[in-house]
């Protein structure tokens, strides 16, 4: 139990560092960048929170069930996109760890010893308290090179001009609305361009299918991972003609979809922040 103790204390402690004179490492990331690798270690947490809930009850198979579940191939971990980003140093602690819950998963299973796992889960949190003591996580505007990076790669994707068009992203209750409008009404043109881009997309993403988002975004945009994940009823995805574009509504009963949504969002209005803007006060929700 002491040990327990010590552990849980560990991740509180790397907080009280942080407010004397910070002398680690800055690792400078974008937001959706952030989010990939604050959602892993979050995940993390989590599993490591029902590991030491399983242990208390000496349930092993529940043990190996949750180390299991962070182990190697663990969703949302920090993936090719981010190893050029990210310290061969991090990247290491961090799959050095993912292949000791794989370890407690098996030793679980088979000594079935509470001792030996939390012993083991001790030395792993080492890890963890190790990589929170070197490294700090910074948040960086986008850059000029960034957003042509991702006005590059929009040209290739959406067949309106962006310069000519303003996307709008506004959240609700339930999801949000994406609108895609002209800046000069009688530019019909771009309006059709709109219309058939937006409806294809809309088309798309019922199905299941953000390729194109990734494309232009890449994969590690936050929320793109729960949306390609949501289940056949789970949200609703509704195209609509507007009289100076289009739009895609997005709905769901699922607060986690709900949230996917408003990060999805966050990420597009970040990376397209020339061309984009939060909710306009011509063109609400729904409004035709």
């Amino acid at each position: 139990m002491n040990r327990t103790i010590a552990f849980i204390c560990a991740f509180f402690v790397t907080s009280a560092w942080a407010d004397e004179i910070d002398n680690r490492q800055v690792l400078t990331l974008s937001a959706p960048q952030r989010h990939h690798v604050l959602t892993e270690m979050r995940d993390l947490l989590a599993g490591t929170q029902a590991i030491l809930a399983a242990l208390a009850k000496d349930d092993m198979a529940a043990v190996a069930k949750s180390a299991r579940a962070v182990g190697f191939d663990m969703k949302h971990k920090a993936e090719n996109s981010l190893h050029q980003v990210l310290p061969k140093e991090f990247m290491q602690l961090g799959m050095s760890m993912h292949k000791d819950f794989d370890l407690i998963a098996a030793d679980a299973a088979s000594l079935k010893d509470p001792k030996h796992s939390l012993q083991q889960i001790s030395d792993t949190m080492a890890k963890c308290t190790a990589c929170h003591a070197t490294y700090q996580i910074n948040v960086g505007q986008a850059t000029e090179a960034r957003l042509d990076e991702v006005a590059q790669r929009g040209s290739h994707v959406m067949p309106f001009d962006l310069e000519q068009t303003t996307h709008v992203f506004s959240k609700t209750d339930t999801g949000g609305v994406q609108q895609v409008i002209v800046k000069d009404k009688a530019n019909s043109g771009q309006i059709r361009l709109i219309r058939e881009h937006l409806a294809k997309i809309a088309d798309e993403f019922a199905h299941g299918n953000f390729s194109n988002p990734a494309k232009i975004h890449g994969d590690t945009m936050p929320g793109l991972t729960e949306l390609k994940k949501a289940r056949q009823g789970d949200m609703t995805i509704d195209y609509q003609e507007l009289a100076d574009g289009a739009q895609i509504t997005y709905a769901s009963g699922e607060p986690t979809l709900v949230s996917a949504i408003h990060q999805w969002f966050d990420a597009q209005l970040s990376d397209h922040a020339r061309h984009a803007m939060p909710e306009h006060g011509d063109h609400s929700p729904h409004k035709n």
